[in-house]
């Protein structure tokens, strides 16, 4: 190989590169178009988006308010219900234990009375015993008497 030919060949090789280098120049450039097109795409579409956002947000704020209305009307409604539900459930014990208690003293009244009768007839029975024995002991005294009072009058006639 002569050196106009190897001269030539690295003129046609730097050409190559310097049309490959253009080249890829040229294809950055399309893309970013492209990329700028789409990007812009994107922006508009965004953009938009935000403005019907923006629009809507009375409605938006407006069925917020009405679902929080909703939530505040459910959760009183419900602590209503749960409210009159214990205070039923506090009444009926409170009736059990009323009814329970009468029911108590009820017996403890019979009971006392029950024993009071057992203490009467007791006692009753214990004055019954002294009444027969305080006899017992009068008619002994009564015959006593009535023997010292005839020695008496036998000692004094003698």
């Amino acid at each position: 190989m002569t050196e106009a030919s190897k001269i030539e060949k690295a003129n046609a090789l730097a050409k190559e590169v310097f049309l490959a280098n253009l080249g890829l120049a040229g294809k950055v450039f399309e893309q970013s178009q492209d990329l700028l097109k789409q990007t812009e795409a994107k922006l508009k579409e965004t953009e938009s988006k935000c403005k019907d956002a923006y629009s809507k947000r009375n409605e938006f704020f407006d069925s917020l308010v009405a679902r929080g209305e909703k939530v505040q009307s459910d959760t009183l409604s419900k602590f209503e219900e749960s409210k009159i539900q214990l205070t039923s459930k506090i009444e009926d014990g409170k009736s059990q234990v009323v009814s329970k208690f009468k029911d108590s003293k009820s017996q403890a009244i019979a009971k006392f009375e029950e024993l009071k009768s057992e203490s009467n007839a007791a006692v009753e029975g214990q004055m019954k015993t002294l009444r027969e024995g305080f006899e017992k002991v009068k008619s002994k005294v009564s015959r006593s008497a009535d023997d010292a009072v005839e020695a008496v009058a036998e000692a004094t006639a003698s």
